[in-house]
């Protein structure tokens, strides 16, 4: 109990002072403190390199994988290594793509309509025109993956600068679990979906911020997430909170009841995913009941943590100890630190911290962590925030990416070793 509580203080602590940075760019402070109407503009060019970049990187390290495959001895050879891409959940989405949602079973039971659908249907397009699906899948991650680097680039040289949006784009691509972005999982496409939602929300264009916020929604249960990041831009355009409190509101009503539909379109790629259940299990919460075959539920982060802790010490001997929980834990302070860094700097954009803190919250709330490292690669908040932070410490950012590139090369190299690295 005494646990529970110590850990849970500076989570709450830590909510309550993103939420009002939220409030006070949404009118509690001065218009001129919250700088939420910036000028935007990135030279296409410049994104294109960004696109370029990140699809050559990619290229890279799946020559590295495939050198990596081949000097542990890989099975067959040549012929052998597509089966690196059918590691863990990666081989579901593999059945999934060839058998779609109603082919495959276990046990006679639609097990995995806990994977969430966009993927797997952007796959199946590919594979009519490349009919292996293994290289589909790739396709689309590798391509989610470049693209999404171009929405990152322009949201963070949008709120800091060209160089360190470079920077922001290098610690992605260098952070150690980065290399499940060129796998057959969502990783790709979500950052995609999800970096396009935010930075069309910080454009203040709401309908197509809506478009892919429910593509983000149809790619994994988090993606409804980019809503709060929207809910917080939009309510810092119309500031209702700004005094007189009464008149800002009666002001601001009309404007935010126009952009509503907008706002809350993700929820039409939840809604999706539900017509989804209903179709192949005849039950519309039917992923509740597939959950439990998974060992997937909620829990207070505190637990988590816990449990956490205590596979470490369990397993401190052995490979998982070091494979999946000692990084978990890792992660959990180096993002808890970076939100605290990133919130002491006033020109920290609220909204992107409201989504990297709900990000961070709801990945860290799982009954059955075990995937935290793969999950975080995908808040690319943090990656902006990073690239803030180390602006005038070079030395220290090329630690970082030195430090980031060997341990990427460690857990690739366990990875494809058969390490539970998933």
């Amino acid at each position: 109990m005494l646990a529970d509580i110590l850990l849970t203080i500076p989570i709450l602590l830590l909510f309550l002072a993103v939420a009002w940075r939220c409030l006070e760019s949404c009118g509690l402070a001065p218009p001129e403190e919250c700088k939420v109407n910036e000028p935007y503009t990135v030279a296409h060019s410049d994104t294109v390199k960004v696109f370029c970049f990140a699809l050559a990187f990619r290229l890279f390290m799946l020559l590295a994988m495939f050198i990596c495959f081949m000097l542990s001895g890989g099975e067959n050879g040549l012929y052998g290594f597509p089966g690196q891409f059918t590691r863990w959940d990666a081989r579901h989405y593999i059945s999934l793509i060839e058998k779609g949602y109603t082919g495959y079973q276990e046990d006679g039971r639609h097990l995995f309509l806990v994977f969430y659908p966009l993927y797997v249907w952007a796959a199946r397009v590919i594979r009519h025109v490349i009919p292996n699906t293994v290289i589909a899948g790739l396709t689309v991650s590798i391509a989610s993956y470049a693209w999404g680097c171009c929405y990152v680039y322009k949201i963070a040289a949008k709120l800091l600068d060209n160089r360190a949006a470079r920077n922001s784009i290098l610690l992605l691509s260098l952070y150690p679990f980065s290399f499940f972005f060129g796998t057959v999982m969502t990783e790709g496409l979500f950052l995609l979906t999800t970096s396009a939602a935010c930075c069309y929300a910080l454009e203040r264009r709401w309908l197509l911020y809506g478009v892919w916020g429910a593509m983000a929604a149809l790619t994994r249960m988090t993606g409804v997430l980019v809503i709060v990041p929207a809910a917080v831009e939009l309510l810092s355009e119309l500031r209702p909170f700004e005094r007189p409190v009464g008149g800002s509101i009666k002001k601001a009503l009309p404007g935010f009841l126009k952009r509503l539909p907008a706002l809350l379109m993700p929820l039409l790629g939840s809604m999706g995913y539900l017509l989804l259940n209903w179709y192949v299990d005849g039950d519309p919460l039917a992923f509740r009941g597939h959950q439990a075959h998974w060992y997937q539920g909620g829990k207070w982060i505190s637990g988590v943590l816990r449990y956490l802790w205590g596979y470490f010490r369990d397993n401190i001997a052995n490979a998982n100890g070091y494979a999946i929980w000692l990084p978990e834990l890792v992660l959990f302070i180096v993002t808890f630190g970076i939100l605290v860094l990133a919130l002491r700097k006033k020109g920290t954009r609220p909204s992107l911290l409201a989504y990297a803190f709900c990000y961070f919250a709801a990945n860290y709330s799982l009954s059955w962590l075990l995937s935290a490292g793969r999950y975080m690669s995908c808040c690319f908040p943090l990656f902006i925030f990073a690239a803030d932070l180390l602006r005038g410490r070079d030395s220290l950012r090329e630690g970082i990416c030195l430090a980031g590139a060997v341990l990427g090369g460690i857990y690739l190299y366990a990875y494809l070793n058969g390490a539970q690295v998933m």
